[in-house]
């Protein structure tokens, strides 16, 4: 009896360990996740604004956007070079004289602008008005202006696919149109206006009501 009991005990106490052993497999893992918090910074950029003339007192967003291309500004200086060679190397045009404004419009709406020139100076200028220009995008002359105040008047109207135009000389107001070449060049001689152009016409080459850059060729 003693014996069976002693076997009985035995295996009531292998049971056990085996179990507890099972226990510590089974055990569970505990994983911990960690939470890594960034912080997002927002970083906001400003365009400086292109002054195309830094040394004055007029802040480059009040230039507008059809007189101060620098490209353009190039292209003019170099027409003026060649159109003027022969009294530019006999130096009969000294640094005040030597200088011009441009405005780009498109008078055709080809979708290339053409670009007005103004001079300025006893060269340039007489008591009838200024030389003025307009030139193709590629910097040929299409018409030279002579005794043509500023500024020009772009009209609304069309004369054979280009915009009229009104130019002040003699102290009067013309109406100049195209003649399927180009512009008269003399406005002076051509009929004077009995009613001024109306109000909100682009202007071109208006300096004295806005700023414009005056460049040296």
């Amino acid at each position: 009896m003693k014996k069976n009991l002693l076997i009985i005990t035995t295996l009531v106490i292998t049971v056990l360990s085996a179990c507890n052993q099972t226990e510590k497999k089974e055990e569970t893992t505990v994983v911990t996740t960690n939470t890594v918090k960034t912080t997002e910074t927002t970083v906001t950029t400003t365009t400086p604004v292109y002054d195309a003339y830094p040394t004055d007192t007029i802040p480059g967003d009040r230039y507008g956007i059809n007189n101060t291309d620098a490209t353009t500004a190039q292209l003019v200086r170099l027409s003026l070079q060649n159109l003027f060679k022969k009294d530019l190397d006999k130096n009969l045009i000294d640094s005040a004289n030597r200088k011009f404004i441009f405005f780009e419009y498109d008078l055709n709406e080809d979708g290339k602008k053409e670009k007005f020139v103004g001079l300025t100076g006893t060269y340039f200028c007489g008591t009838g008005g200024c030389t003025q220009f307009i030139l193709d995008y590629q910097g040929n002359v299409i018409t030279k202006f002579t005794v043509s105040g500023y500024p020009i008047v772009i009209d609304q109207n069309k004369t054979n696919g280009w915009k009229d135009l009104f130019i002040r000389s003699g102290n009067k107001d013309r109406i100049v149109k195209f003649d399927g070449k180009n512009y008269p060049s003399n406005p002076s001689t051509l009929p004077a206006l009995t009613l001024l152009p109306g109000d909100g016409l682009p202007k071109a080459l208006d300096f004295t009501n806005e700023p414009y850059l005056w460049f040296k060729f």
